[in-house]
């Protein structure tokens, strides 16, 4: 009896054993986990900071080396009439928004909720509705991150690294000619065809969230795509007075608006 026992109580001890050790590899599988997502929080909370900082850098360098409107300008008044109350905060995103005075068409959007719209695209749009709906997709790249996203793009790293942070922390030192470099880099980054289908769909749905349709979203999207073929022709031409249109740049970051207009009629 005394035998069985002993037998029992070191089978006892040999299970209590295996569990604990078993528990202890589960303590420091956990503790390994805990401290690898610890150390990927500390990164994407670097690599903000880095891109919020870099961006303010930007913008600051974009309003001193363009025209700004004044604020009691025909552009900046016309542009703060179509904003209005509704699209300066978007779900809880603020929006700042200034007039370039550049001949350009174009429209530019930055982390944190900066817009820049060019006088260009003023003149060349009578609708203010049209205006209004390509804010609002410039909004949607803001909103889904397409607008950190290339600036990531441009600086030349992923998305959340801390390699991408310490690149980040190298371009905050950038000044003058480099820094002007990297933002003319940066502004003709193009936004993928899904980022694009993202920011359109945002688009059209904030604009019926605000009592507008989409009419006017497919209207612009549909002239934008006729200037996008006519300038790809252009391109091609060996016609010496072919010309390409103001809306050049525009496009080439936004592309493929045909198709962007057929599919907004669907959202």
């Amino acid at each position: 009896m005394k035998k069985k026992i002993f037998s029992l109580s070191i089978i006892t001890v040999l299970i209590v054993f295996s569990a604990n050790a078993q528990f202890g590899k589960s303590l420091k599988s956990i503790g390994k986990s805990v401290s690898n997502a610890a150390g990927s929080v500390a990164g994407d909370l670097a690599l903000d900071a880095a891109v919020n900082t870099l961006s303010a850098n930007i913008v600051v360098w974009m309003d001193n080396n363009n025209t700004v409107s004044a604020d009691d300008s025909p552009y900046t008044t016309r542009l703060a009439s179509i904003v209005g109350e509704k699209y300066v905060n978007v779900d809880g995103l603020a929006l700042y928004y200034k007039v370039y005075e550049n001949p350009e068409f174009n429209i530019l959007a930055l982390p944190d909720g900066y817009i820049r719209v060019y006088s260009g695209l003023l003149d060349a749009l009578e609708d203010d509705d049209e205006i209004l709906a390509l804010i609002a997709t410039q909004i949607g790249h803001i909103a889904s991150k397409d607008a950190r996203g290339n600036l990531l793009k441009a600086a030349g790293k992923d998305q959340a690294n801390n390699a991408a942070a310490a690149q980040l922390e190298k371009l905050l030192s950038l000044s003058g000619e480099k820094l002007g470099t990297f933002v003319n880099e940066l502004i003709q980054v193009p936004y993928t065809e899904e980022q694009n289908e993202a920011a359109d769909k945002y688009a059209a749905t904030l604009l019926k969230k605000n009592d507008k349709s989409t009419d006017a979203l497919v209207s612009i999207l549909t002239k934008l795509g006729e200037l996008e073929a006519n300038d790809a022709e252009a391109a091609q031409s060996e016609d010496i007075n072919a010309t390409i249109s103001p809306a050049y740049k525009y496009n080439k970051v936004n592309a493929n608006n045909t198709l962007r207009a057929s599919l907004v009629e669907n959202y």
